[in-house]
C-alpha cells in the first residue's frame, strides 16, 4: 500500500463514521419516539406502511426482520389504530398492510421530523453543502472520483 492510498482508505473510514454517526443519531431517534410516541422499530415499519400498502413479507424484507417478529410488530400498530390488515386486491391468500388516517398522520409527524436536517449542517454555507450533495450522490451511486 502506498501512502496515498493508507491516507486515502483512513479518510474514507472517517467519512464513513461521520455519515453513520449523523443517520443513526440516538438522540433523533428519541426525539422521533418521544414525539410519536411509538417505539422506533414501530416507526420504521409505519413509515414503509404509509408510503404504500405491502405485503407482509415485503414489509419484513425491507426492515430486515424475520417475519414471525414482525407479526408481533402489526399486531401491536393495528391493536393501536394505526394500521390494518386487508386482503390483496388480486390474491385473497395474501394480507396487506395498509395505514389508517390516524397511522399515516403518526408517519408523517415523525418524517418531518426525520427530514429536519441538523442545525450544523443547515449552518454550513451553500457552496460547502452543494459540494456535499454531489459527492453524496456519486457515492450512493457507486461512481468513481472526479480526478
Amino acid at each position: 500500500m502506498t501512502k496515498a492510498s493508507v491516507r486515502r482508505d483512513r479518510a474514507a473510514r472517517e467519512a464513513w463514521q461521520a455519515m453513520a454517526d449523523l443517520v443513526l443519531d440516538n438522540q433523533r431517534r428519541r426525539e422521533v419516539s418521544d414525539r410519536v410516541g411509538l417505539s422506533f422499530g414501530k416507526i420504521r415499519a409505519l413509515r414503509r406502511i404509509a408510503a404504500r400498502p405491502m405485503r407482509m413479507r415485503e414489509l419484513a424484507g425491507l426492515l430486515g426482520v424475520d417475519p414471525p417478529n414482525l407479526t408481533a410488530l402489526i399486531d401491536d400498530l393495528e391493536r393501536s389504530g394505526l394500521v390494518e390488515r386487508q386482503a390483496h386486491p388480486t390474491d385473497r391468500r395474501v394480507k396487506v398492510v395498509v395505514a389508517t388516517p390516524a397511522g399515516a398522520a403518526r408517519a408523517r409527524q415523525a418524517e418531518e421530523i426525520l427530514e429536519r436536517p441538523p442545525a450544523s449542517l443547515v449552518e454550513l454555507p451553500a457552496d460547502e453543502l452543494e459540494a456535499l450533495v454531489q459527492i453524496l450522490d456519486r457515492v450512493r451511486r457507486g461512481q468513481p472520483p472526479h480526478r
